[in-house]
């Protein structure tokens, strides 16, 4: 994935949680590569951390070798995540599972859910996209249409598909 400009930049998976591990509390993101809603993620989570700089913020895309990692990186955490529950972020303290959320942004969104774990943010967040979350949805829109069209439950198709 080439991540929109100012995106944040994903970490492998192992460094992520292990510089993740001792913090008081850490909110881990992670999408799968070519996801736009792991793309927005992505670009999301830079807005938050602005927001919350008390909170470590970070983001891995899982790869193959990833999911094979998960019963000794994040199980262990209490982080569950699966193929078809990505993007999803997981807040820790102190290394482990406190809440976990499926999906993804925008940063408000995100924020919201965190004031209810955490209280209010020390910067709050406007409403509206960031320019970061708008140059992420303008890359590629012709995927994000093709996807918005798979993912559609009234989508129109064969029978039986």
């Amino acid at each position: 994935m080439t991540p929109a400009p100012g995106s944040m930049t994903p970490e492998p998976l192992p460094d992520l949680i292990a510089r993740v591990a001792d913090e008081p509390t850490a909110l881990v993101g992670l999408g799968i590569p070519r996801c736009p809603a792991s793309e927005l993620l992505a670009a999301s989570l830079p807005a938050v951390a602005a927001s919350r700089p008390a909170l470590a913020v970070g983001f891995a895309l899982l790869d193959r070798h990833d999911w094979e990692l998960r019963e000794t990186l994040l199980w262990p955490r209490g982080i569950r995540v699966s193929r078809s529950s990505v993007p999803a972020m997981t807040l820790l303290a102190e290394g482990v599972a406190r809440a976990h959320r499926a999906g993804g942004g925008p940063a408000e969104r995100i924020d919201a859910w965190l004031e209810g774990l955490l209280g209010p943010a020390r910067q709050p967040l406007g409403p509206g996209l960031t320019s970061r979350e708008r140059a992420a949805l303008a890359v590629d829109p012709e995927r994000r249409v093709q996807h918005r069209a798979v993912k559609s439950p009234d989508r129109a198709g064969p029978p039986g598909v």
